[in-house]
């Protein structure tokens, strides 16, 4: 199966050093990675991060971990 995780980072100045950390440690289980930024006039504090895994024990795992850091909402798909 594949898993399409979404990520929505609020407040990413404060944030992101713990979840690219976190990324960095998945790496080789994560197939596709997108970051997509709302800028307009102003950057925006939040962002979104779509990954592409297989369904299994690590993408499990990376989800425990990424809900320990505060203001992340996480949503998937499985297909």
């Amino acid at each position: 199966m594949t898993v399409i995780i979404g990520i929505k980072l609020r407040d990413k100045t404060d944030n992101s050093v713990r979840l690219q950390e976190i990324l960095t440690k998945y790496n080789c289980d994560i197939k596709l990675r997108i970051g997509i930024n709302n800028c307009g006039i102003f950057c925006s504090s939040d962002g979104i991060i779509l990954l592409q895994t297989d369904y299994n024990d690590k993408e499990i795992e990376l989800e425990k971990e990424l809900l320990n850091i505060s203001g992340i909402e996480i949503q998937r798909m499985i297909f």
